[in-house]
């Protein structure tokens, strides 16, 4: 918990430092709302669902993802890595049928040109 401490006011400190005066004032607002709720997981599926995906934002898509793959790597429970390598797996494939549907073939090419060696060597998901 002193870490994350640590981390908000390192993020506080750039905001004022670079004049995001208005930026500091919403994430000050959005921190005095969620005070011990940690992961809103129902903010995290909208963010995915209504924003990254029907968007056609893998970048983002996969940034978080690895994000959560970093932040939960310091556990020690196997359990947790495999279900999220599993879930990750799952969002990526969803992303993929998501795109096709859509017809949007372009974003299909552009994902796995920029993605493929990184999936491919991330997991045997993608292998298989």
């Amino acid at each position: 918990m002193e870490k994350m401490q640590h981390a908000k006011e390192l993020v506080r400190e750039f905001l004022v430092f670079r004049g995001f005066t208005n930026t500091l004032e919403s994430y000050e607002a959005e921190l005095r709302t969620n005070i011990g709720k940690g992961f809103e997981v129902d903010k995290i599926l909208d963010l995915i669902f209504s924003l990254y995906v029907p968007k056609f934002h893998a970048d983002s898509l996969l940034a978080l993802l690895g994000f959560f793959k970093h932040y939960l790597s310091s556990s020690s429970d196997a359990s947790l890595a495999s279900t999220l390598s599993k879930l990750e797996a799952s969002l990526l494939r969803f992303y993929v049928v998501h795109v096709v549907q859509c017809n949007r073939k372009d974003k299909v090419v552009d994902f796995f040109t920029l993605y493929v060696a990184e999936l491919l060597q991330r997991s045997q998901d993608w292998t298989n």
